[in-house]
């Protein structure tokens, strides 16, 4: 099956920076689907539901994916694997206008 990531072109620049964030939300076209992943790393997804949950909110985030940390390689692995283990078909692709209509 055919995909692609769609980078930032200017991604190699500041990757340290995502990395030292811990997320990243990029596209992902799987059979010309379009899908909006947010990945993140362990530490910062736990940061990020524990912020959640003090609020008294449940933690939420669709299409997600979590890698052991956040770099061009290890997101291209999970996609790659996402695809080829057909979990790509539980993604829920972006909405378009024309399907808005």
């Amino acid at each position: 099956m055919d995909f692609s990531i769609e980078w930032p072109d200017d991604f190699a620049n500041y990757e340290w920076e995502v990395t030292a964030k811990g997320w990243f939300t990029l596209k992902m076209i799987v059979s010309d689907r379009r899908y909006c992943l947010n990945v993140y790393d362990p530490a910062r997804l736990g940061q990020e539901i524990q912020s959640d949950l003090k609020r008294g909110k449940p933690f939420f985030e669709p299409n997600l994916v979590v890698v052991e940390s956040v770099t061009r390689a290890a997101i291209e692995q999970a996609v790659h694997e996402l695809v080829r283990s057909g979990r790509a078909a539980d993604l829920i692709e972006e909405s378009t206008e024309s399907k808005a209509r």
